[in-house]
């Protein structure tokens, strides 16, 4: 799995028996957006518009980096830098391959899902 478990547990002690209900919708809601930053970074490159890619690949790692997914939120962060620098031809490369990173990790984020 590519969650950090460790990452939750302070989640854990902070919201108690609000953890579990609290984390499902979390995971929930990001099926819906991660989809949504990645068709938004997509429309950013075809559009050239490097600050919108920017934003999206930062908002998108920072969402993983609550799940403990510091892997995949290691590829939004190159995303995002090479947005910064208006690097965009890499970065289509490259966000191929967080496409596919993104439909592992929903896989991940099910397996947790369905643990809690």
């Amino acid at each position: 799995m590519a969650i950090d478990p460790a990452a939750l547990d302070e989640y854990r002690e902070v919201l108690g028996e609000e953890f579990t209900p609290f984390f499902v919708d979390l995971i929930d809601t990001f099926f819906t957006s991660g989809p949504e930053f990645i068709q938004t970074m997509k429309d950013a490159l075809a559009a050239d518009d490097a600050e919108t890619f920017t934003r999206s690949a930062h908002t998108l790692k920072s969402n993983c980096k609550t799940f403990g997914a510091y892997e995949f939120a290691d590829k939004a962060f190159e995303l995002e830098k090479l947005g910064s620098a208006e690097n965009l031809e890499e970065a289509q490369e490259k966000l191929v391959t967080l496409e596919g990173a993104y439909q592992q990790l929903v896989v991940d984020l099910e397996e947790l899902r369905d643990s809690l």
